[in-house]
């Protein structure tokens, strides 16, 4: 008898819980970029956030004036995608520092990740050749630039209303595709272009990359941490070569160590920026 109970107990449990599954309402998963907001309009001082349109969209920026004698320029911070505009790995240390060299600040996210491609590997029959696929599908990392693209115009906008020179600081693979998109446009003139720990996790999107950072006409300062990935490490050598290849004079390379939300490492950092803006003379 002792048998039969527990299997008849065992069903109206499975019984009872697959009938609660079904009513269980499915609930989407929480935008990252507006919960992200929340907590900067929640945290930060209302002076330090404001809101611009880039097309139909509302950006969330932190905003920071300068604290020196006389006002150099504008700094844009974009950080990469997944990352908020006040991050730890150096962003938000930068958008404060700045501040004490005559910089004003804007710090802005550059939203979500395109969808990863879940598509499944092709058929490969030379086992010579590993089969490779993608990171992510064209249309999306297209939508994804056009994106990215329109808040970087926003903020351009912006930084018109300010007097002075205007540089960029990039981070990460959003920085990438910002890359790609400024060799391709001239109608907004920088006068620096920062890169950090620009990379693709593609091979040939990265020596794309590469060669678009060394020809193009704006200083250059490209900085990475060794410890980063091995993408970008690899990346580094081709680009101090390309860059000399291509006569692009006005390049800099500096490698940083240790851990990337060390307050020593951003320290280093502003001193390199701070340093290779002196040697431009703005």
């Amino acid at each position: 008898m002792k048998p039969k109970f527990y299997l008849t107990v065992c069903l109206l449990l499975v019984s009872a819980f697959l009938t609660q599954a079904k009513d269980v309402e499915w609930l989407a998963p929480i935008n990252k970029e507006l919960q992200n907001n929340q907590d900067v309009s929640h945290y930060f001082e209302p002076s330090e956030v404001v809101t611009v349109m880039a097309g139909d969209n509302e950006l969330t920026a932190l905003y920071r004036d300068h604290t020196a004698e006389f006002e150099k320029g504008v700094a844009i911070l974009i950080a990469d995608w997944h990352l908020t505009q006040s991050n730890d790995r150096g962003i938000d240390f930068l958008r404060k520092s700045l501040n004490d060299y005559g910089w004003v600040t804007y710090s802005i996210s550059a939203g979500s990740s395109p969808r990863i491609n879940n598509d499944e590997l092709p058929e490969n029959n030379n086992v010579s050749v590993a089969p490779s696929l993608s990171q992510f599908k064209k249309p999306d990392l297209d939508a994804y630039a056009l994106s990215l693209t329109s808040r970087f115009k926003a903020m351009y906008q912006q930084a018109l209303t300010h007097p002075g020179f205007v540089i960029v600081i990039t981070q990460g693979q959003s920085g990438a595709i910002l890359n790609s998109y400024l060799n391709q446009q001239t109608s907004e003139q920088i006068d620096a272009l920062i890169l950090l720990n620009n990379f693709y996790s593609e091979a040939q999107k990265n020596k794309s990359l590469n060669q678009t950072i060394t020809t193009t006409p704006w200083p250059t300062l490209d900085i990475y941490y060794q410890s980063h990935n091995h993408w970008l490490n690899q990346q580094m050598v081709q680009r101090k070569k390309l860059a000399r290849r291509n006569h692009k004079l006005n390049y800099r390379q500096r490698a940083l160590f240790g851990n990337q939300s060390s307050e020593q490492q951003h320290q280093r950092l502003s001193k390199e920026i701070y340093g290779f803006l002196t040697w431009l003379g703005i």
